[in-house]
């Protein structure tokens, strides 16, 4: 892997112990010039990324250590420079590679001395190899420095002046606002209300705003409640608790809150209705309840925004719970982060029908629906070729497109959109408008090169041309805010960033990169404890030079024109010629007898610490959202597949990475004719397969990756569950699972089911085969979604060899019956949530019965006859399936798709009869005799009053059915 790269897929555990480093580096005034000059030129997207290109340098890692007073062993080389207008500071990978190994050998060194405790041996290619087992060790040996140091200087962490009293408003602050949020809840469900009783049946939008509303209620009164007792105990909160991380109240929120994102735009467009209408109630509370839903969705990013100014006014050596405010921070980032991308997702989708219907001149090449990810719509204008006018401009992951448009003349250009920054859920000003789209530019975004930023409203972008000729865009904004939003969508396209004037004021903190402690220390003032003598501070400051048109690094200067550069940093390499280098910059062994003769060992001039390296790296499990290739990683294990499905066959493996555990690779076995469908169906099943990967919950069965050798398409790599499918393991353990198991199990599939609907997710195929049972008898669902792509692109001609036997557990509405030449074949229709609460009902009648669906017809052609007859399948003996239990399953077969339940209501009504059932039991066997003549006969009572008259029989271990 290239070293210009961080590594790929770091796991949870891997990017919280990057935050908390990050946020103990982000005290420390000496390393403010690295982590700046990174944030400027790189623009990093994560914590993570953020602390890999800074040590990446190698030269960073230096100033640490020169504050716990090691010495740099050995003399400097001078065989090369830094040169600060060269990309990268001019560090090729060898100069990185010295000053890191300088690193390793003085941290050996302070082990050897006692300043540090031993840890992990570390190697060069653990920071250059691109593994994340090797990065997590460098953050481990960091963590250890840092340690050393709070331990041996704890004023090495410099607060603003009046961090206490900053840290108080921001509590305080943080107070106010749950206070406000949780009046705007209470706000929200009234208004939803009474909309509500102004419809009939009630619309699921608002029904979702109902149904969310006391999870909601009760998980921020929680959350109130211990922050108000917070503050009581200053610098010692317990963040986890306050926020619930160790229960599931806080993912129920965050469920709640993905739903009311996913319908966010379908509200709207209710609400619309009423804005329009004549009634003055009504509309008054509609525009309450919109403006009010999309203040609730933001309520994950202000906790996050509030949490990082605590933290930033927060010291690790006086609070003994800054690591559990570290991953509060970690954790609302990424819950903030996750609701935008659900909401940019929506949006895309509804935006692709949009430039459906008002697309009126566009190229044909140009497919909203294959360009990626909307991430921003607005109207700007643009200057093109000396010609200024209003366009509307959209910025996709993979395209940026201008158009132009008549807009509404009866709506000022000041008035077309007030609010920003624009929402990841809401429209923005262009989609809003209804007039004609005519394409006019369309860039690829790898071809973005420069943005100039200038002072006042404007910005212009540099793009190569078809031609491959430079281009320029010159925008204006009108607001502070747009031009932010752009600015900051922007930067993370092109390769490099130039300012020519000043920015707009409230532009100015994310372009500047000055230390925001700037004035926060006198000349002669403790640097949080410490004297800057004692390890003298230095920052780089973005700002153009004389000699050159890009940003330069300044040298600032002491009072007594001393350079405040480390003397164990960097020397002075600033100014042009300067042929000075860092005495990090070594040879690769210590001068014999460093330490003394006695103690020198194996040529290196110290002695060698006692932790052996480990023999293998450890393997650091995957980020769940992405996709990782693992072609060449699985064995296939024997010579058959190990099952059989409709569309795919199963094999057994192992994973290198894993090879104490199998896994499970499904193989496609469909394969298409025409090249142009089948390089579709790849795209279409990427996309699948990447949303897969996203997910994780409990009941839902982890996506590990995929591979292509296994067959014509990527096959998908999950953990094998030796229990294999729930119709499987009903015949095995069927007749020792008790009613109440039953219901514990469909309760599992209900509550996976719920996760993918409000994920957006149709699972299309739900069966007892694609219900896996995991090694502690859970339910996990599978294969979501995979049938009807096959479905999509086989066409009706080959959909029984697509569609297998699950004929017998789907709607009727999916298949419809055509006649060609007398003979009766099927189509499949896009399947949709209602379908798949009625495939639920089929699975409870299944694990209720332990026998599928028509069990009694034989083949799967006859079973579509007698469903488009309208005949369902028959009801087992009251002693499987009680009255309450069928008229649940009935409720999910309604002909009326309306007239089913949502996920939510089916999980709800599933866990109810679970309750009643455990009841029951607790109720009967509470005070149960010990006799076991009389145990049995209190067993067939029980088991006839409460589910029909049953045969029991008696042998040696007890009573059996």
């Amino acid at each position: 892997m290239s070293f210009l790269q961080a590594p790929k897929a770091p796991s949870d555990s891997l990017r919280r112990e990057a935050r908390r480093i990050l946020a103990r580096l982000d005290l420390i005034i000496e390393f403010h010039p690295w982590l700046n000059y990174i944030r400027r030129t790189k623009h990093p997207a994560s914590t993570f990324v953020l602390c890999w290109e800074t040590f990446a340098l190698g030269v960073p890692l230096g100033t640490l250590l020169d504050l716990l007073g090691s010495p740099s062993p050995g003399e400097p080389i001078r065989d090369f420079t830094i040169d600060t207008d060269k990309p990268d500071l001019g560090l090729g990978l060898p100069h990185r590679e010295k000053y890191f190994t300088t690193f390793i050998q003085r941290v050996q060194l302070l082990e050897v001395q006692q300043k540090i405790p031993y840890g992990e041996v570390l190697r060069v290619q653990d920071l250059f190899g691109g593994t994340t087992s090797g990065f997590a060790k460098v953050l481990k040996t960091v963590g250890r420095v840092l340690h050393a140091l709070q331990e041996s200087y704890p004023g090495v962490f410099a607060l603003p002046k009046h961090a206490p009293q900053l840290r108080e408003d921001y509590i305080q602050q943080l107070i106010e606002t749950e206070r406000a949020h949780i009046a705007t809840l209470r706000m929200t469900g009234d208004s939803a209300e009474l909309l509500s009783e102004d419809m009939r049946p009630i619309n699921p939008c608002l029904d979702c705003l109902i149904v969310n509303r006391p999870p909601l209620r009760q998980y921020h009164d929680r959350v109130l409640q211990r922050l108000e007792m917070a503050v009581k105990t200053t610098l010692k909160e317990d963040w986890d608790r306050i926020f619930s991380f160790e229960t599931g109240a806080r993912n129920n929120a965050i469920g709640a809150y993905r739903s009311i994102c996913a319908i966010y735009l379908q509200l709207a467009d209710i609400l619309q209705k009423y804005l329009d209408g004549s009634q003055a109630l009504f509309a008054s509370h509609a525009q309450m309840l919109l403006n009010n839903v999309s203040i609730l969705l933001t309520r994950t990013s202000d906790y996050s925004f509030l949490l990082e100014k605590i933290l930033s006014v927060t010291s690790p050596a006086e609070s003994p719970t800054y690591d559990l405010l570290c991953n509060a921070v970690f954790y609302l980032r990424e819950a903030s982060e996750n609701l935008d991308e659900m909401g940019r997702l929506v949006r895309t989708m509804r935006s692709t029908r949009i430039f459906t219907g008002r697309a009126f001149t566009w190229r044909a090449d140009i497919d909203p629906s294959q360009i990626g990810t909307l991430l921003l719509d607005d109207v700007l204008g643009v200057n093109v070729s000396g010609t200024q006018g209003k366009y509307s401009v959209f910025l996709f992951e993979m395209m940026f497109l201008c158009c132009t448009e008549e807009l509404d003349r009866e709506q000022a250009d000041d008035q077309l959109y007030s609010e920003y920054p624009v929402r990841a859920w809401a429209f923005g000003p262009a989609l809003q408008q209804k007039t004609p789209l005519h394409l006019v530019l369309a860039i690829p975004t790898s071809r973005l090169k420069l943005l100039r930023t200038s002072d006042g409203d404007m910005f212009e972008l540099d793009y190569i041309d078809e031609m491959s000729a430079t281009q320029s865009l010159e925008f204006s904004t009108t607001c502070a805010e747009q031009y932010d939003q752009w600015h900051s969508s922007l930067e993370g396209f092109v390769p490099s960033l130039h300012i020519l004037r000043n920015p707009p004021d409230s532009a100015r903190s994310s372009l500047e990169s000055t230390d925001e402690r700037a004035g926060i220390l006198s000349e002669d003032e403790d640097a949080g404890g410490r004297r800057r003598s004692h390890a003298r501070s230095w920052s780089i400051i973005a700002r153009k030079g004389p000699r050159s048109e890009s940003s330069s690094i300044l040298l600032q200067e002491t009072s007594d024109q001393e350079s405040l550069l480390s003397p164990n940093l960097l020397p002075r390499f600033f100014g042009p010629g300067s042929q000075e280098v860092s005495p990090l910059a070594i040879n690769t062994t210590f001068p014999r007898g460093h330490l003394g003769v006695n103690e020198a060992v194996n040529g290196l001039g110290f002695l060698v610490p006692p932790t052996p390296p480990p023999d293998s790296e450890p393997y650091v499990e995957a980020d769940p959202t992405t996709l990782l290739d693992l072609t060449g990683h699985i064995r296939k294990e024997g010579s058959y597949p190990q099952a059989h499905g409709g569309f795919a066959d199963v094999w057994k493996g192992v994973w290198d990475r894993q090879p104490d555990s199998w896994v499970a690779i499904k193989v496609l076995r469909s394969r298409l004719d025409d090249t142009q469908m089948e390089r579709k169906m790849n795209k279409r099943l990427a996309r699948e397969l990447s949303v897969w990967k996203r997910l994780d919950h409990k009941h839902v069965l982890k996506l590990l990756g995929t591979v292509s050798d296994f067959g014509p398409y990527d096959s998908m790599v999950c953990p094998w569950l030796e229990q294999g499918s729930v119709s499987k393991y009903m015949e095995r353990r069927g007749d020792i699972l008790s009613m109440t198991d039953r219901l514990q199990l469909l309760c599992e599939v209900a509550d996976g089911l719920n996760y993918l609907h409000e994920n957006l997710i149709v699972h299309g195929d739900l069966t007892g085969s694609n219900i896996l049972i995991d090694d502690d008898g859970k339910a996990r669902l599978c294969d979501f979604g995979l049938s009807s792509i096959v479905a999509e692109f086989c066409g009706s001609s080959s959909l029984t060899s697509c569609i297998g036997g699950a004929v017998r557990w789907a709607d009727a509405s999916l298949y419809s019956l055509s006649s060609d030449d007398d003979e009766e074949s099927q189509e499949m229709s896009r399947p949709t949530p209602r379908n798949d609460i009625y495939s639920y009902g089929s699975v409870t009648l299944e694990i209720l019965s332990g026998r599928m669906p028509y069990f009694y017809i034989k083949t799967d052609a006859q079973v579509i006859i007698e469903i488009h007859r309208g005949n369902k399948p028959r009801r087992p003996a009251h002693s499987f399936v009680t009255d309450a239990q069928w008229a649940f399953i009935q409720q999910c077969w309604s002909a009326n798709q309306d007239e089913r339940p949502i996920s939510a209501e089916v999980l709800r009504l599933i866990k109810a009869l679970h309750h009643a059932s455990l009841d029951h039991r607790r109720h009967t066997y509470e005070e149960a005799p010990t006799h076991p003549a009389t145990i049995l006969d209190l067993r067939r009572h029980t088991l006839e009053s409460h589910n029909g008259p049953h045969v029991w029989s008696v042998d040696e271990e007890g009573a059996s059915p």
